[in-house]
């Protein structure tokens, strides 16, 4: 579990990093509108939007990696780009803590501490 300075860091990192998180929302937005057609899913503009989510979440991380130096941050994938969150360990020493960061709604940020 993170203390309330590590926390308090994690938060404002996050708070930074607000527009590249709004961007965020907008791919999972594009991704829920992906045509499709017989063969289905236009798989190019589906690559596109795994690109741009990945390039934008390692920008997030990388951010919040710069502001906790003594963690090790680890990003986990989603499993579509419709979900509108990031699942993120954090490990120090011997402590691991799991963050969940909801971003669906624009300019607004839903931290969930798991363990």
């Amino acid at each position: 579990m993170l203390n309330e300075e590590d926390y308090s860091v994690l938060k404002n990192s996050f708070i930074d990093s607000q527009r590249l998180f709004n961007k965020l929302n907008d791919v999972a937005n594009q991704a829920c509108e992906l045509d499709y057609d017989e063969s289905g899913l236009f798989y190019e503009k589906e690559e596109m939007l795994d690109r741009h989510w990945l390039k934008l979440s390692s920008k997030i991380i990388d951010a919040l990696g710069a502001s906790l130096e003594a963690y090790n941050v680890e990003l986990l994938k989603n499993d579509t780009l419709e979900k509108r969150e990031l699942t993120i360990n954090l490990v120090k020493e011997e402590e691991s803590s799991k963050i969940i960061v909801d971003y669906s709604e624009d300019g607004a940020l839903s931290i969930s501490q798991i363990s």
